[in-house]
């Protein structure tokens, strides 16, 4: 069967999605609070989805809208200075009246303004990110939405859309460690909240006693992700699932 005469695939390929530039994955690369940054940009972008492509809002709505309290000071002040690092960085334009002439480079936290993504660098490769992962991640209830993004962003960053490939991705956690500075162990339970949100699917295999490989796919393929992980770790390591150690559904943090 062709990737896409899967059903799954189909419905996937029904669905709505951003486009964020593969080079945010590396979120570490982007100093102090650089997770923080992406998630504001993605909710801006999916704000942004209407027939101008401005989304209308401004720090405390940002706040609101992702569940978080407009009364400590410094958590408006952290969501400004993210909001002006984006524009200083060149992926959104903060307007005061919906024009280019009317860019600000200061942001009072009460006010909304029109804030417009410029989609910079996704032209040199994006990642899919749907509306349906977007909604579950701002509904966690978690203080760590940010990170748990970072690591989704990871993972969804490698996945495989060509005719010959299926949607699976198999991101080795040592690299999302490299890529976010989020420590090991919390990127585990990262991985993990995403899998019990039904966000992401994960199995495992244990290749043979050295090797234990992690495989997701979104959770509309949750069907097929055992098959084609062990259809992958096959090709990879040159042998038989007959011949493999063992495996579950799930994240293994090895």
């Amino acid at each position: 069967m062709s990737n896409e005469n899967i059903l799954s695939v189909k419905e996937e390929n029904s669905e709505s999605f951003i486009k964020v530039s593969k080079s945010l994955i590396q979120t570490k690369k982007l100093g102090k609070n650089g997770e923080l940054d992406v998630y504001h940009l993605i909710i801006i972008k999916s704000l942004a989805n209407n027939f101008k492509g401005v989304a209308y809002t401004g720090v405390s709505s940002l706040l609101k809208f992702i569940g978080m309290s407009t009364e400590q000071s410094s958590t408006k002040e952290r969501t400004k200075q993210s909001l002006l690092k984006l524009q200083e960085m060149g992926y959104i334009e903060i307007c005061e009246k919906g024009d280019e002439e009317s860019v600000i480079t200061d942001l009072k936290p009460a006010s909304n303004y029109f804030i417009k993504p410029t989609g910079k660098e996704e032209e040199f490769g994006f990642a899919k990110v749907f509306y349906r992962d977007i909604k579950k991640i701002v509904s966690v209830k978690s203080d760590y939405k940010p990170k748990i993004f970072a690591t989704y962003l990871n993972m969804v960053g490698n996945l495989f859309y060509g005719v010959s490939n299926v949607p699976m991705s198999y991101t080795k956690i040592d690299t999302i460690v490299k890529n976010t500075g989020i420590n090991r162990k919390s990127v585990v339970t990262y991985l993990e909240a995403l899998h019990k949100e039904e966000i992401l699917y994960f199995v495992h295999f244990h290749i043979n006693n050295s090797v234990t490989k992690n495989y997701c796919t979104r959770w509309v393929h949750k069907e097929h992700t055992a098959a084609w992980g062990l259809q992958e770790a096959e090709f990879t390591y040159k042998t038989d699932k007959s011949n493999f150690k063992g495996g579950n559904v799930g994240v293994s943090e090895e």
